[in-house]
């Protein structure tokens, strides 16, 4: 309020001193002062002019549009959904590629039965008109899902995962009995389920399920920032060693490009593309957590614990730096910290999480 008054006090200064430099041109009494300030102007100090017009601005750039809060990055065609959906996504060799990865903001690969992983997608930013083949739900999965509170998107699953998913109260759905998913017949079942953003929406409405929710995720620096740490130009993350039945096994690479500022993504040695579009996929960090990890039956499920503490690597800008985390219970999200202690921040762009096996180590060029 002082503030207010004193500009006021201002602007009434410089008015009185307009008329009276006009009166005084009149009398010919001003004409040096005219010619070294020929608009008549008064410079008002800073500390009297308010700057919350100023602060509104740089918190959501009106040229750009509102912030992603899952990417850190200005989205000039604003945010589609106002859930996130979360959607369990096939890797097995006869469902690749997947469709609708490049479209999702935030990625998780993990470990399923016969160390073959299984992705997990978060979309926020787009709605997909294809997204799949859709895969069925793990209880660890859910850990991570739940992060986001979204609409959870999958076809079957464990029976655990069912009972977790009854207990969590998700917003859950399920292609086992839900109309918003269809097959297609270029790809064999069961790796062949496809759904869209639009169906899901949809569903959920019929379902009665809320249709809005605040999105919460990590950090971003507001600016592309290289971090100190080792160089990370390549990096492979090996989930199945090759054996003789398999002299391939399952293997996740990325390979850094210093004029994008992207790491490029590859499966078993081959570009990592989208179904949709045939663009290979991207992203700008990769998040690294090591987890203890052991087969609970003879059907080789597995319980992956992501509700503890452990250690980490974050990558990006083609370097690495160790990092620890902690997920106190299922719904609270994971949080990230460097050495020091100090929750890290990242850059501003798509982010993929690797979860390994606790031991397993990438190789880093």
């Amino acid at each position: 309020m002082n503030k207010q008054i004193a500009l006021v006090a201002v602007l009434i200064l410089i008015i009185g001193s307009v008329v009276v430099g006009i009166a005084l041109s009149k009398n010919g009494d001003s004409s040096a002062e005219v010619a070294e300030n020929p608009t008549n102007t008064i410079e008002v100090p800073s500390e009297l002019v308010t700057t919350e017009a100023t602060e509104a601005t740089s918190s959501e750039p009106v040229a750009n549009g509102p912030i992603n809060p899952l990417t850190g990055l200005p989205t000039s065609d604003g945010i589609a959904l106002s859930r996130p959906i979360v959607v369990m996504l096939d890797n097995h060799f006869a469902a690749r590629p997947q469709a609708a990865l490049s479209e999702a903001d935030v990625v998780y690969e993990i470990l399923a039965e016969g160390l073959i992983t299984r992705y997990m997608a978060v979309f926020y930013e787009n709605a997909p008109e294809v997204i799949g083949p859709v895969r069925s739900a793990r209880p660890y999965f859910l850990e991570k899902a739940l992060e986001f509170d979204p609409y959870y998107v999958h076809v079957g699953g464990s029976v655990q995962a069912f009972n977790d998913i009854k207990a969590y109260q998700m917003a859950d759905l399920d292609g086992l009995v839900s109309g918003a998913f269809y097959r297609v017949n270029f790809k064999k079942s069961p790796h062949n389920m496809y759904t869209s953003a639009e169906a899901l929406v949809k569903e959920g409405d019929r379902l009665g399920y809320d249709a809005e929710k605040t999105v919460q995720f990590l950090n971003f620096f507001e600016t592309f920032t290289v971090p100190e740490g080792d160089d990370a130009v390549e990096i492979t993350f090996i989930y199945k060693e090759p054996v003789e039945t398999d002299k391939i096994g399952y293997f996740t690479s990325y390979r850094y490009n210093d004029v994008s500022k992207l790491y490029s993504r590859y499966t078993n040695g081959d570009a990592h593309v989208d179904e949709n579009t045939g663009d290979q996929l991207t992203c700008t960090n990769i998040l690294v957590q090591y987890a203890n990890t052991k087969v609970l039956d003879k059907e080789g499920r597995l319980d992956v614990d992501l509700i503890t503490s452990g250690k980490g690597k974050y990558y990006t800008a083609g370097k690495v730096m160790e990092v620890t985390w902690k997920k106190t219970s299922a719904k609270e999200p994971t949080e990230f910290f460097d050495l020091s202690g100090n929750p890290i921040k990242l850059n501003p762009g798509i982010t993929w999480f690797q979860i390994m096996k606790t031991g397993v180590v990438e190789k880093i060029k």
